[in-house]
């Protein structure tokens, strides 16, 4: 894979050891042009590609060579060391002829630098080379002699780019997903924290540089994937493979509303199952009103609901107190919220009828303390356990009542207990004129 065309100047794309003395190898000399630079398997790695609502891909004729064939000029703006000497620091060997595993290797290094390489924009690459050979020309004409570009190498006969972590991650980021035939970026994208949580837990970690002012610091570490040729695979990666975004469809107000005429129902026909109908109707009805995530709803306390009871009973304006317990983003240790919202809302939603018929069930059974969303060992139940039956009571609607919930739409590809409820009191606080800011303060606590 030598490429044999003559380079002039700061064309082409060099290894990074090129002509340079490697200790115990030879020196390394391939030097590769952008156009001979390609992958070995151009179909195995996803690429996004623009594709109409019919799904035929639609993109300009420039673009058929993104991610799949390197350019003149990108070693002068990605940090560069060709696939050779990139197995050798990492198996401390050549490569051997007819290996699987070595050719495998040597595919997924090689997808690793074209992404890094793929970071940057071609007219970002064009403009870069063509300023370069301007000034590499205007200093030979002033007889500036190899001092205006500094030597792009010789490197550490070590992984000092990451590509060990790279490479793992390329090959993870071929497992099965969900929504696609691949996982998703965002999946894949939380193995280079691992790696870096690791490397800071060593003894070479440890040696990291830190600056401090007051209640300020600023890390100087060594770590592989805070490097600038790891920085540049992941944005590259993130631009080959896209994201597909898939929101949880919100809620409607219209349809809560018949989930809860459905609730209603089922109490009054099922009195075996009211317990498990009241914790069903309490989680769906103070997720909406109060706009939580669905893993947040579970964190509700049953000794604080208690203790608050009354207070909302009695005022001026009757509500319902929801207090959340427990460990969030963002903060420190355990803490303690208190949210409230309205015991019924001018539509008819009604959080405070449901938690205390469900409050009552479980006090009446000598429950006081613990989550309020509990499975039969008292243990937090995790908010995928309503999931199923979310489902179940949209499939309902959607039976029952077509202009609310076409029958055209796959529930349990559209709707999601995490979001959909947030989505869904986010949106209809927007159709009522709520100003943003204010939006922005319940949803964040």
């Amino acid at each position: 894979m030598v490429c044999q065309k003559v380079i002039l100047d700061v064309a082409g794309l060099y290894c990074g050891n090129f002509s340079s003395s490697r200790g115990s190898w030879s020196a390394c000399q391939q030097v590769w042009c952008g156009k001979c630079y390609r992958p070995l398997d151009q179909g195995e790695f996803p690429i996004a590609r623009p594709t109409d609502e019919d799904g035929v891909v639609v993109m300009d004729s420039e673009d058929e060579t993104r991610f799949i064939q390197a350019r003149d000029g990108d070693f002068l703006l990605t940090p560069f060391q060709c696939d050779l000497c990139h197995f050798r620091n990492l198996m401390d060997r050549d490569p051997v002829k007819g290996l699987a595993q070595d050719a495998r290797l040597l595919k997924l290094i090689r997808r690793a630098n074209l992404d890094a390489l793929w970071s940057r924009e071609p007219g970002t690459v064009s403009s870069t080379l063509l300023l370069c050979r301007q000034g590499s020309r205007i200093a030979k004409s002033l007889g500036i002699r190899n001092k205006l570009f500094r030597p792009m190498g010789p490197h550490p006969l070590d992984d000092t780019f990451g590509m060990g972590a790279a490479v793992v991650m390329l090959q993870q980021s071929l497992n099965p997903g969900k929504h696609d035939k691949t996982i998703q970026f965002a999946t894949v994208r939380k193995m280079r924290a691992a790696f870096s949580n690791a490397y800071h837990a060593t003894a070479e970690g440890q040696q990291a540089m830190v600056m401090a002012k007051d209640t300020r610091k600023l890390t100087v570490t060594k770590c592989p994937t805070y490097g600038e040729f790891f920085e540049r695979f992941m944005r590259g990666m993130h631009k080959r493979m896209g994201e597909i975004v898939k929101p949880d469809r919100a809620v409607s107000l219209a349809i809560l509303i018949e989930i809860q005429s459905n609730l209603e129902r089922d109490w009054d026909n099922h009195p075996d199952v009211r317990e498990q109908i009241s914790r069903e109707a309490s989680f769906y009805l103070i997720s909406f009103c109060c706009a939580l995530r669905g893993e947040e709803v579970p964190m509700v306390d049953l000794y604080g609901t208690i203790k608050h009871w009354e207070d909302g009973g009695q005022a001026e304006i009757k509500h319902l107190v929801v207090p959340i317990l427990g460990r969030f983003k963002g903060e420190t240790g355990e803490t303690y919220h208190l949210l409230c919202t309205i015991d019924r809302t001018s539509h008819g939603l009604e959080p405070r009828k449901w938690v205390g018929r469900y409050m009552q069930i479980l006090m009446s059974i000598g429950i006081q303390n613990g989550p309020l969303f509990r499975d039969v060992n008292g243990g937090r139940l995790r908010a995928s356990y309503f999931e199923p039956q979310f489902f179940h009571r949209l499939s309902q609607v959607q039976h029952s009542n077509p202009e609310l919930l076409s029958q055209d739409i796959e529930v349990e590809e559209e709707f999601g207990i995490s979001r959909s409820f947030r989505r869904g009191a986010t949106s209809e606080a927007v159709n009522n004129g709520v100003r943003p800011d204010q939006i922005d303060a319940n949803n964040r606590w």
